[in-house]
């Protein structure tokens, strides 16, 4: 592994190939948080740069359309209940221009025949039941539904899913909920989509021409990072830069780490087999290190310090 700095822009390297991921890297700090619309989300389930579709919650057919209207990149953030009785997560999928955004996010409402079970691998839903939602226009929702005995849960459960077309992204909603009453998903829904728009509309989206040419470093944050050796592989939400937002979709304690950032004034996060934070002093710095050793005593009570490990 490497043990100086790499500096990435004297030596030229921009994204290329990778210029999709990076865009989707920097689109996690325009992504709602699930514990934002619902305090009681805690658990982090899947957290994800997609490149080129739209990943495995979607039918075959939905996936393919995806692919057929060009789509670039993408990030997903989804989280759940302890117990997992409840779910909920936003995707939001980038494609070249608006008018393919307009036209995909009804194709792909008309094409998700059914949806992948969040926790058991290998089942589907029942077909889709098309619903009006109050707000926002132009969404298109559908509920399914799971029967517990073919499933093998405890419960019936359904989801609740909506496509929403904003300029030239898709919006993905989705909101999982065990029992019959679909109250709390469709709420959740209403309530994230508006709040997702007015989020991305602050993003600074990479000109479709232009996303080969982003630089693959920030302030020359990732070239702190460790790396990968030739043998190791990295997926598309590793080798990135996120701002403090982004990358609190990752971070089992959402809300109590952005206090530590705002506090330390942490700006940017580096991922490359090893995770760089930029605070903005020394001091911060070391209010920060105190602050991930506290909660990994609370999640690791029997953890004991080793004198003899090297510091």
């Amino acid at each position: 592994y490497r043990t100086e700095p790499r500096d990435y822009a004297a030596e030229g390297l921009l994204a290329g190939d990778y210029g999709p991921a990076v865009e989707g890297q920097r689109l996690a700090e325009y992504v709602i948080h699930p514990h934002a619309i619902d305090p009681a989300l805690t658990t982090v389930n899947d957290v994800t740069v997609t490149v080129g579709g739209v990943g495995y919650l979607l039918s075959s057919d939905a996936r393919e359309t995806a692919k057929q209207f060009g789509i670039i990149s993408g990030f997903r953030s989804f989280q759940s209940t302890p117990d997992y009785s409840r779910r909920f997560g936003v995707a939001v999928w980038r494609f070249p221009t608006e008018q393919d955004a307009s036209s995909v996010a009804q194709a792909l409402h008309d094409t998700t025949n059914e949806i992948h079970h969040p926790y058991i691998h290998g089942v589907s839903s029942g077909p889709q039941t098309p619903v009006g939602l109050p707000q926002p226009p132009g969404t298109f929702a559908g509920i399914y539904r799971w029967d517990a005995s073919r499933t093998h849960t405890r419960n019936d459960s359904h989801v609740v899913s909506a496509f929403t077309a904003r300029g030239m992204f898709v919006i993905y909603t989705y909101a999982y909920n065990e029992g019959t009453d679909t109250a709390w998903a469709t709420d959740t829904i209403v309530r994230a989509v508006p709040e997702q728009q007015v989020l991305l509309d602050r993003f600074p989206a990479t000109a479709t021409e232009q996303i080969a040419a982003l630089p693959i470093d920030v302030d020359k944050v990732l070239g702190r990072a460790v790396g990968f050796l030739d043998n190791e592989t990295l997926d598309n939400t590793d080798a990135a830069v996120y701002g403090p937002a982004g990358w609190l979709h990752f971070d089992s304690h959402p809300v109590r780490r952005r206090e530590a950032f705002e506090a330390t004034g942490t700006d940017l996060v580096a991922m490359l087999n090893s995770t760089v934070y930029r605070t903005g002093s020394d001091e911060g710095a070391l209010t920060l290190r105190d602050e991930f050793a506290e909660i990994t005593l609370e999640n690791y009570p029997d953890l004991i310090e080793d004198a003899s490990a090297p510091q």
